[in-house]
This record gives structure tokens, sequence and C-alpha cells, in this order.
């Protein structure tokens, strides 16, 4: 009777380790996102914060790291114990041609629809085919808005020596220049447009004159992919229904991003609205629910060619990994 009772004794203290080991809840953790909480591409993140969708996909996330580009977030994912990032196309080849563990599991934002170009709203110039002769701002030299603005030109019809590029230093330096007379043209990005209703007056958005090119990917180590794939799997997914809420109920989903970033409601819902709205050849919306479209990133990457670089022998296959994708944003594109 004594082994008997040992024997129960034993059985039941198994059980409860095994119910104490499932019970246990999701390792807490951050995410780090190229600039989230400023930046349009984080937006979808801020939706599954907000709305439980981590949460209910099994993800213990406590915070989102924002960093001030690509090359930074890369950086955080490989010193740190972090899984997964998001960060621009060329910084993360550039990075894997430097040797990183880095690979693409989803593209995330299609296009660069939060991209565009303003002029003051007396401007003469009413369409880009206007512009001959005028001074056009970039960001920085070797920034994806130089590679925009060399396009831009072309899509115009113009030769590079029938316009001047200026760089500017950032995107708020540029729309002061052009305030001052120092540009005709600036690029602007939102939500800085939205959050300045009449200041000035668009003369287009990149994915109506430029072919698509993608912004942002989710990406990963090879590290987190050998330890961790349910976690980025999970995590695909709690993005994608963030993404399907943003295009499906854009009211419901500004209601989680207006907080991060600073916004109301409504200038969030209406900047929802507009990067949402299908584009191009494709009809592809910016935030994407995690289709490799390999078409934009091909796009971006030969655009490079304008700044010097040369990404044309890049082994695509072997920095992708659809491993972790939502079955039915599989052979998508």
């Amino acid at each position: 009777m004594l082994h008997e009772n040992t024997r129960l004794r034993n059985s039941l203290t198994g059980l409860l380790a095994l119910t104490a080991i499932a019970a246990t809840p999701a390792m807490a953790e951050e995410i780090e996102i190229s600039n989230y909480g400023v930046g349009t591409n984080g937006m979808p993140y801020a939706v599954a914060l907000g709305a439980g969708y981590f949460t209910e996909f099994g993800l213990d996330i406590t915070g989102i790291r924002s960093s001030p580009g690509g090359a930074p977030t890369i950086r955080n994912l490989l010193a740190g114990d972090l899984s997964y990032g998001e960060a621009g196309l060329t910084a993360a080849l550039a990075a894997i041609r430097g040797g990183a563990d880095i690979k693409i599991i989803a593209t995330t934002c299609n296009t660069v629809a939060e991209i565009g170009w303003v002029v003051m709203p007396d401007s003469p110039i009413q369409k880009i085919q206007d512009m001959k002769g005028a001074k056009l701002g970039y960001t920085n030299p070797n920034s994806t808005t130089q590679a925009l603005a060399l396009m831009l030109i072309e899509a115009a019809g113009f030769k590079s020596d029938d316009l001047e590029t200026i760089p500017t230093g950032g995107f708020g330096p540029g729309l002061a220049a052009l305030e001052h007379g120092q540009l005709d043209v600036a690029p602007i990005v939102e939500p800085l447009f939205s959050k300045n209703p009449g200041k000035y007056r668009l003369l287009t958005w990149a994915p109506d004159v430029l072919p698509p090119l993608v912004d942002v990917l989710g990406i990963t180590t090879d590290r987190a992919i050998a330890a961790r794939p349910d976690f980025l799997k999970n995590m695909l997914l709690a993005r994608q229904k963030a993404v399907k809420l943003m295009t499906e109920n854009p009211a419901e989903a500004a209601k989680h991003v207006a907080g991060p970033y600073k916004m109301t409601a409504e200038v969030a819902e209406k900047i929802i609205r507009q990067l949402q709205r299908p584009t191009g050849p494709d009809k592809v919306r910016y935030w994407s629910e995690g289709a490799i479209y390999l078409v934009s990133m091909k796009n971006l990457a030969d655009a490079q060619r304008l700044l010097g670089k040369d990404y044309s022998n890049m082994d695509w296959d072997a920095i992708i990994n659809t491993s972790f994708l939502p079955t039915d944003q599989l052979n998508k594109y």
C-alpha cells in the first residue's frame, strides 16, 4: 500500500509539473522596428499590440523598440537577444553582403507609398513634367530619397542634369528650405503631410509615378530560425491580422495607432486609407500581409544603380525564407 501511495504521489507530482509547463506564459520580449512611432511602416505593430493580436497568437510582446533606420535595427537584432525586426531592403542587403546571418522572411510594405513630393501652394509647378530647371530636394546622399529623386526625374522624361538635386539633411529641413524658396520641390513623408493640412501642395505620391518599390521587410537571424520557428510564424500571423483590420476597418485600426504615433485617430484613419489604396499594375497595397513581392524588391535593388551600387548578382533564394509566412501568403506574386 505504501508503494502504491508513493507511485500515486509521484504520478501526481509529474502531472502537476507538466501542467505548470503547459501553463507557463510566452517569454516576455521586445521586437525592433525601424522608425516605430514615426514611420508609417510600423503602424501594424501598434495595431497588433493595441488590439491584443500578439497575445491571441501566444506572443508576450512587452515593447516595440524603435531605431532611426535599417542599419541600427540590424545591428541591434544581431547583437541582442531579439528574434524579429523590420528594416529597409538596402540595409538588409548591405548587412548580408557583409556576412551577417540575416534572412528576409516577409515583405511588410510593398511600396514607398508614404513618400511623395510637394510644392508650395502658389508654385507654378502643377505636374512632374513642369519640373525642368527646378531645384529638387532629397534627404541625404545615398539615401532612398536620393534614388527616388533620380527615378522621379526619369519618370518625368528629363535627364539628371535638367534639374538641380540638393541634399537637405532630412524631411523637416527640406520642407523648411521649400518654405524659404531654396527648393522648388521637396520630398515629404507620412504622417508629416497629413499633420500639416494645406501647408504644402502635393505634386505626386511615389507609387503614382514610379514602379512598386519595397519599403521594409520582416527579418530575422539564422539563430532565431533554428531556435524559434513558432515565434516567427505567430509574429507574422499577428501582423497579418493587424493589416487585415487596417484594410477592412481603418477607423477601428486608427484607434490603436493614434497613441503610439502621437496623432488623432482622425489623422491616423486618413493615413491608413491613403496608404492602403491599391496602386500599380499589381494593384498592391502599402502594408503587405507578408507575401514576398520579389518584383518590388528587385526594383529597389536595381534603383541603387543610380547611386553607384550594384545588387544585380544577389542570390535571392539564399536570403529569403518563406517558411514562416501565413499559408495564404505563399506564392502570391
